[in-house]
């Protein structure tokens, strides 16, 4: 098989945040479906600012760029833009190929996804007639006609837009060692310079939340109530120092995704049994927590910031990252869970 036949295309999508977020995820099924790696950051914890050489290099580094616009404008950055619209421009004048996907009836939409001011509406709407003006844009209504619309419209831009592409080392063909090689190397200088940028954006400590201080998780659960069982959507509150003490130590040595959440799963379903008992008083147990990807997200993304973990170098079977702690973290992991004398000498 040729390695233009296994070609990956990077996508940047750009939306606001959370009220997309539905969206966003009925565009990833088409997108993988035709060999294209969706990217971009949706997270609330993102600040435009401080992480814009972030996100411009990662609008750089992909080969299509897609908008997707809904009821709101989103946060004005200090020069009057919306998020998005930055990111919009950013892209332009990198000259990448740019769809975007517009709501047709945003005023359908919940409150929670429609702009609450007048000028906030203003600023959308100009926003829009300026995309219709200068790229292709397609009108949906539903999460369910998006990922419909999706799936003829991403075939179309890929023949219209011939992208470079990305190719797996181990498909490379002939020549391929040497490109290969090049390509790691380009690969390991962009995370690199990532990391970086991410270290030089981090906010002062002393702004932080930490240590004691409560942050809210999101998980599901089955909870068992007489002879039923049911899914419940559940809130949790723990401490940071809670939340970090579950990882820490699985990061002595670099430590994947996937195990880092399920050691948090199952802290929080230590005490799921009590936060559902509002909601269901006479549950008896409850099984299955799952966390939230956003609330994973957000320990990951806070624990970085505090400067306690960091990327690994290595990744794992699957080509995953892995995360190790710093050396700032190994302290912390000892100061917070090393058993002090009770005896005063």
């Amino acid at each position: 098989m040729s390695a233009t036949a296994n070609k990956r295309y990077q996508v940047f999508i750009s939306a606001t945040f959370p009220d997309m977020q539905g969206a966003r995820q009925a565009l990833i099924l088409p997108m993988l479906e035709h060999g294209l790696i969706p990217t971009g950051l949706d997270s609330a914890a993102a600040d435009g600012n401080t992480l814009l050489p972030v996100i411009q290099k990662l609008i750089e580094t992909s080969d299509y760029f897609i908008l997707i616009v809904g009821g709101r404008y989103g946060t004005l950055s200090p020069m009057g833009l919306s998020e998005i619209h930055r990111e919009y421009i950013f892209a332009a004048t990198k000259r990448k190929p740019i769809i975007a996907f517009i709501h047709e009836n945003p005023s359908a939409l919940p409150e929670a996804q429609r702009e609450p001011t007048r000028d906030g509406q203003v600023r959308r709407d100009d926003f829009v007639r300026l995309l219709e003006e200068k790229v292709t844009c397609y009108r949906w209504s539903t999460e369910a006609g998006l990922n419909e619309l999706a799936g003829k419209v991403i075939p179309h831009l890929m023949r219209e837009h011939h992208a470079v592409g990305w190719v797996r080392a181990d498909q490379a063909g002939e020549g391929g060692g040497a490109q290969a090689e090049a390509l790691k190397a380009r690969i390991e200088l962009l995370e690199k310079e990532r990391e970086e940028a991410l270290s030089q954006a981090r906010p002062p400590l002393k702004t932080l939340a930490r240590a004691g201080d409560q942050v809210a998780l999101d998980y599901s659960c089955n909870v068992y109530e007489g002879g039923d069982c049911k899914l419940a959507m559940v809130t949790t509150k723990i401490s940071w120092d809670q939340a970090f003490s579950c990882m820490a130590p699985l990061m002595l040595n670099p430590a994947s995704e996937p195990v880092m959440q399920k050691t948090l799963e199952d802290f929080i379903g230590r005490k799921a049994l009590g936060d559902v008992q509002q909601d269901f008083p006479r549950a008896h147990a409850v099984r299955n927590v799952v966390l939230a990807a956003h609330s994973f997200n957000q320990i990951k993304i806070h624990l970085r910031a505090l400067g306690l973990i960091t990327k690994s170098s290595e990744k794992d079977n699957r080509g995953l990252p892995l995360w190790q702690l710093t050396a700032h973290g190994d302290n912390t992991m000892s100061q917070v869970m090393a058993v002090k004398r009770s005896v005063k000498i």
